[in-house]
């Protein structure tokens, strides 16, 4: 199966495809080598031109905030933080191996748009990670989303895509969809333990049911 690919005008969208671009090379460059044996991950950072400052959130401020993800099928049931970009531009990473990130320069889950998720995969110290199982995800298997107002919304599986670390399209992935949907992220692949990055990038995205 192919990703689904949006064909949308970007029109005034296009501030926001510059910010992710320099969001998703950073992630490429941070979300690596989250089982190095050492006390930190390894990061990298992105400095964005002056052209590239973070925007408000797409969604309208009253839509409830993503709180917990639930994906029954590889027993994850984890908190969601609320990410964005750092100073240098660069792509906050999940708090930890429990934590999954939610970034704000994406849609927020009820809007419409696509809502766009990252997890370690491992971390060092720690082992398999909340995201280690992402890759068993089937199409037709269902990711819950849990908002802080206690609204729940479902998604099934349509597609789960690997992409070499350097080529992974960052328009398919982190932007609009014609469909309301959430898009999963976390590293595969081979380990460099020099480089402390991985190969590949795993891409899991739902549609709303």
């Amino acid at each position: 199966m192919r990703l689904i690919r949006s064909r949308k005008t970007w029109l005034g969208l296009a501030a926001v495809v510059v910010v992710a671009a320099v969001a998703w090379s950073a992630w490429v460059m941070t979300n690596g080598g989250d089982d190095a044996s050492d006390s930190t991950v390894a990061a990298a950072t992105v400095t964005p031109s002056s052209s590239t400052t973070p925007r408000p959130p797409l969604a309208p401020v009253e839509q409830a905030l993503p709180a917990r993800m639930v994906i029954p099928d590889i027993s994850v049931d984890a908190p969601i933080s609320v990410k964005a970009l750092d100073s240098n531009g660069t792509m906050q990473p999940p708090d930890g191996p429990e934590d999954v990130a939610w970034y704000e320069f994406t849609a927020r889950p009820g809007s419409g748009g696509n809502a766009v998720f990252s997890a370690h995969v491992d971390y060092h110290d720690y082992g398999p990670a909340v995201f280690a199982r992402l890759k068993e995800l089937d199409e037709g298997d269902v990711i819950e989303l849990r908002l802080a107002d206690t609204t729940v919304y479902r998604y099934r599986v349509v597609v789960s895509v690997v992409y070499p670390a350097a080529e992974a399209p960052f328009e398919d992935i982190v932007g609009a969809t014609s469909r309301e949907t959430v898009t999963l992220i976390t590293c595969t692949g081979s380990f460099n333990a020099a480089s402390r990055q991985y190969s590949h990038r795993l891409v899991v995205r739902a549609e709303r049911t």
